[in-house]
């Protein structure tokens, strides 16, 4: 051991140049967080907070009864009883709002305890994946608001996904071709997210 701190302490330190790029190197990768990124930080938060309402107030006209919202970390989840025309099972529309990089995502889902049903109408544990639905928007760190696009997006596509089975039924009237759906166990909050 001896041997080994002696070897280092006599080794001649570097000069000049390259001496300065190490010890500008050593400042720059020191794993700090900058004053600029907490900034940042904070104001992706706040706008995380201040999207819940307009988040909320979307999911209103789109779902049925009352919005529930939890908070878990810094992602906010909103979510809405969303039922189906012909009444079979139940769904839930969710949103969730977080940072996501340098700016705020937020991402739509409808989960739904809709399977495929056999010809006698007994369910299977295939989910009825027309019912299916997701969208995700990346926002700035500032932006307070839904674009206008992206909301009519959302909402065409939802009223397809909840009347998707029918639709098809529609275009493909042959029996062979009927797409039948049941419901399977109570949807529950975890599946909603």
């Amino acid at each position: 051991m001896g041997f080994a701190v002696n070897f280092l302490r006599d080794r001649p330190k570097p000069t000049g140049v390259t001496a300065r790029r190490k010890r500008e190197d050593r400042t720059l990768m020191t794993g700090c967080v900058t004053g600029s990124s907490v900034d940042l930080m904070r104001r992706l938060d706040a706008t995380v907070d201040a999207l819940v309402t307009p988040v909320g107030e979307f999911l209103l006209r789109l779902g049925r009864g009352r919005v529930a919202t939890v908070r878990e970390d810094t992602v906010q989840s909103l979510s809405i009883s969303l039922p189906f025309p012909d009444g079979i099972g139940e769904g839930r529309l969710t949103a969730r709002i977080f940072r996501y990089r340098t700016g705020v995502r937020v991402d739509l889902a409808i989960a739904h305890n809709r399977v495929i049903a056999l010809g006698d109408g007994r369910p299977t544990d295939r989910p009825c994946f027309l019912n299916d639905y997701v969208a995700s928007i990346t926002l700035g760190p500032d932006d307070v608001a839904l674009p206008d696009k992206f909301v009519s997006q959302v909402e065409a596509g939802v009223a397809a996904a909840l009347t998707a089975v029918e639709d098809h039924n529609r275009r493909h009237p042959q029996p062979w071709s009927r797409i039948r759906v049941a419901t399977a166990d109570p949807l529950t909050e975890v599946a909603s997210h």
